[in-house]
């Protein structure tokens, strides 16, 4: 196991990877076969309908069998047993329903519109669902975006607005209605945790193009700039996020994920930014410093106290993660190694990335979930020592891919395949991270990480 004493602070120039130059294009089929396993989903849970809301925020599990996202308005996906999909939209996005992946009809549901929007078309929503088939005693499963606690599968409690819940309830009687989201996400069972070639190439294309504009901004920032002339150095056009982007300092980085503003970056200070794009974010945290002496005092130590033995845990979590290894022994690890108590880290070690930052996390204590092909992880520790410690942070995301699937991606999308041999490489050769052969790094930063900020080519590695 590595520890801090193995970490050392070298020289080394950041990765040169180069950058996707066309956007993969998941091909129909791979819808048709999504909806076939939510098909068989359903069909395992008797149910007779199934609807999935989503807003601009919360659009992944909808995106998952239309291929878009409602924007700035609302959706609502009804999907029958038998294959017929029907979608609500409001005024300004209902004629997205003609792009939908899976044959849908479109209904316009203009309450799904802004506010003060026509409303003049406005329909009964529970006439709407009596419309579409639905009748007393069918068996309709909700989704959302998330699962409820404390449990997971609650089904008597919705992260929908109250009013869709209300109207299903109408339409097919209230015992009738249950919270399925767990359906797409449940990180032991959900459809959207194993992902293919065509999805792992999707991925990689907002992954690389967030590590990129954050290697951007880490190589202009400078101290006197402010925060939001370095955010504006972060060049992913109109690429969609999927998290608010972040340059700040001092003290505002106590504040988690607020924007950057005009306040001045000074020396010394602690410093965090991150670009998520859909498909993996990169973030990375340490000081506006470029050697000890910039430190504030009582944090001289910053390097060899916080950030080696971040760095050390880092390692170990790429080193372990692999096919079948436990979810539940990777986080007993990072806690041995690593004890939140020392070092105050709050949320599960790694998750499930996607099209949203964050899908679901097999990663918690006692998970009996094991790591298996396909899955598309976001190393993801976030320690918050004492003051005046800054925090450390080295987020990036991976591909989990056996055999078979390796050999698929390298056939169907080989620049894809040779940017992924690159990390690899750069992982091993230069960083002497020990990685398995199914460790797909898909940002251009994996594991790359500098503590001090200024200096511009000093990464942590192993001895």
């Amino acid at each position: 196991m590595i520890t801090k004493k193995d970490i050392i602070l070298t020289e080394a120039a950041s990765p040169e990877i180069g950058l996707p130059e066309a956007e993969p294009v998941l091909p129909k089929e791979l819808y048709q076969a999504r909806l076939e396993k939510v098909l068989e989903a359903m069909r395992n849970r008797n149910l007779d309908y199934l609807m999935q809301y989503a807003d601009r925020e919360h659009f992944s599990n909808f995106d998952y069998l239309t291929g878009f996202d409602p924007r700035f308005e609302e959706g609502l996906l009804v999907l029958s047993a038998q294959g017929k999909a029907f979608c609500l939209l409001g005024n300004e996005c209902f004629n997205l329903h003609e792009y939908s992946k899976i044959p849908t009809e479109g209904i316009l549901y203009q309450a799904f519109s802004l506010p003060n929007q026509p409303i003049d078309k406005l329909q009964d929503l529970t006439e709407i669902f009596k419309q579409i088939g639905i009748k007393e005693n069918d068996k309709i499963g909700m989704s959302g975006w998330k699962l409820m606690y404390p449990r997971y599968g609650e089904k008597d409690m919705f992260d929908v607005p109250a009013y869709l819940v209300e109207a299903a309830k109408k339409a097919a009687g209230k015992e009738n209605v249950d919270n399925v989201t767990d359906l797409f996400i449940h990180p032991a069972y959900g459809v959207r945790i194993i992902n293919t070639a065509d999805d792992i190439a999707y991925y990689e294309f907002g992954a690389a193009y967030a590590a990129q504009t954050l290697m951007d901004a880490m190589e202009y920032v400078k101290p006197g700039m402010t925060e939001l002339e370095v955010s504006c150095q972060m060049h992913f056009g109109g690429i969609p996020l999927s998290c608010h982007p972040l340059a700040i300092s001092g003290n505002r980085c106590d504040m988690g994920l607020v924007s950057p503003t005009t306040k001045r970056i000074e020396l010394g200070e602690a410093f965090n930014c991150s670009v998520g794009l859909r498909g993996g974010l990169s973030c990375r945290t340490g000081f506006m410093a470029e050697t000890a002496e910039d430190l504030p005092e009582g944090a001289k130590d910053y390097v060899e106290e916080v950030a080696a033995p971040y760095y050390a845990t880092v390692v170990n979590w790429y080193e372990k993660i692999g096919l079948g290894e436990s979810c539940g022994e990777l986080f007993d690890m990072v806690r041995t190694t690593y004890p939140k108590e020392t070092y105050g880290w709050k949320l599960n070690p790694g998750h499930y990335v996607s099209t949203e930052e964050w899908l679901s996390s097999p990663i918690y204590e006692g998970s009996d979930i094991r790591i298996k092909s396909g899955m598309c992880f976001q190393m993801d520790i976030i320690p918050y020592p004492p003051k005046p410690y800054a925090g450390a942070n080295c987020e990036d995301g991976i591909a989990i891919a056996d055999e078979a699937l390796r050999a698929e991606l390298k056939e169907k999308y080989p620049q894809v395949y040779e940017r992924i041999e690159k990390r690899r490489k750069y992982m091993t050769d230069v960083l002497h991270i020990k990685i398995k052969p199914e460790i797909l790094p898909l940002s251009n930063l994996a594991a790359s990480y500098r503590p001090l900020f200024l200096a511009k080519n000093q990464v942590l590695a192993v001895r």
